[in-house]
């Protein structure tokens, strides 16, 4: 029991430290891109330190499966460092016993990454999406361009430039129909659209018909617009990073709420809820080659390298199937699970061949001059 608590803990800890460390330098980076925005709003310092704090649960999001991975790595590395895992070994505790007892760590980090993706990261960005609509308030009274923002609403792509009262205002708004073979047959511009009492009012709106049979047909289109978006659907556009929550993807596809992108899109969001998570198992899984590494040989470095190429190849190739699921191309189950089964698989061989014997690294081939006289 002690020994799987020293172990998780280091494990929680230095992951942790990791995660931390890569999200300040991804913040950084972000801040680089972002500052000019906020202090050209006037929102000052006190502005920028809210977009640090309403955006960093999002790069950690981002940065705990590396962080997992990096964690778990210098996790082993120390404990070979010190011989621990020599001790370990005489006392006839293999890779596995290893991993399992690091296994309360990784799970503390599951928890913890399950909590940033389905509770804090989706409230965080929907109140930056608002601090978006405050910025793009001051830019219309100071008369500066304006940012044209997409979405997608069931089969019609509506566009607009201005937006105020937390979504519940749009001015320059653009509303393009399209029929079931996703073809623009109807365009409607609208001078300014209101939200109350749960219905959107147009005013100064204008249609102009692209069907074949009424081409270039103008009508008026002032009146409540029979759509399904709701201010939280122009803030969540407004934000295209922006995350939703497991409740909101149910009721998309359940059809109790607006969808801004294909269907297989929120099933594949749903699945990564749990799926997510779990890959942070599979780093520390993908880790346990590193308890190979011996300080007073350094062929045994390898061990290190290719446990570190392995985690990022799951990076890799994880984030390729979520993207192909996202998209529709393959199913949302395979697009969300095949990256972990199969990298999880890899893990668990890897493990096996660690306490089922390593082959050692091959001793360099003295030079043949020396070959040729060892044989003479």
């Amino acid at each position: 029991m002690r020994f799987s608590r020293y172990l998780s803990v280091m494990l929680f800890k230095l992951a942790l430290t990791a995660t931390f460390i890569l999200a300040f330098i991804a913040e950084i980076l972000d801040l680089v891109e972002n500052a000019g925005d906020i202090l050209g709003a006037g929102e000052g310092v006190l502005g920028i330190l809210r977009y640090v704090a309403l955006r960093f649960p999002t790069l950690l999001v981002h940065a705990l499966p590396l962080g997992a991975l990096v964690g778990a790595l210098i996790t082993l590395a120390l404990l070979a460092r010190n011989s621990e895992i020599t001790a370990m070994r005489a006392a006839g505790r293999g890779a596995l016993g290893m991993f399992l007892s690091m296994l309360p760590g990784a799970l503390a980090l599951v928890i913890v990454h399950s909590t940033l993706i389905d509770v804090i990261a989706p409230r965080t960005e929907a109140k930056l999406a608002i601090q978006a609509t405050k910025r793009l308030e001051k830019a219309e009274e100071e008369g500066k361009n304006a940012k044209t923002t997409w979405l997608r609403v069931g089969d019609a792509v509506i566009s607009f430039d201005r937006v105020s009262d937390r979504g519940r205002r749009l001015r320059d708004l653009r509303i393009y129909d399209r029929d079931s073979s996703k073809i623009v047959i109807a365009r409607t511009t609208v001078a300014e659209a209101r939200y109350r009492d749960g219905k959107w009012t147009l005013s100064g709106a204008e249609r102009v018909s692209w069907a074949r049979q009424t081409l270039n047909e103008k009508s008026s289109a002032d009146g409540v617009w029979n759509t399904t978006m709701t201010p939280d659907d122009v803030l969540a556009a407004l934000s295209p990073e922006s995350r939703i929550s497991l409740t909101a993807a149910r009721k998309v596809v359940a059809g109790e709420q607006t969808p801004n992108a294909p269907l297989p899109f929120y099933e594949t969001l749903i699945e990564r809820v749990y799926a997510a998570p779990l890959g942070l198992i599979v780093m520390v899984l993908l880790a346990m080659p590193a308890s190979l590494l011996n300080w007073r040989d350094a062929r045994s470095t390898w061990h290190g390298f290719t446990a570190l190429a392995a985690g990022l190849l799951f990076l890799l190739g994880d984030g390729v199937m979520t993207t192909l699921g996202l998209t529709g191309v393959v199913a949302p189950a395979v697009g969300a699970w095949t990256g972990l089964i199969l990298f999880a698989l890899i893990g668990a061989w890897r493990l096996w061949r660690i306490d089922g014997g390593w082959p050692e690294p091959r001793a360099p081939r003295p030079p043949a001059g020396r070959l040729a006289e060892a044989t003479g």
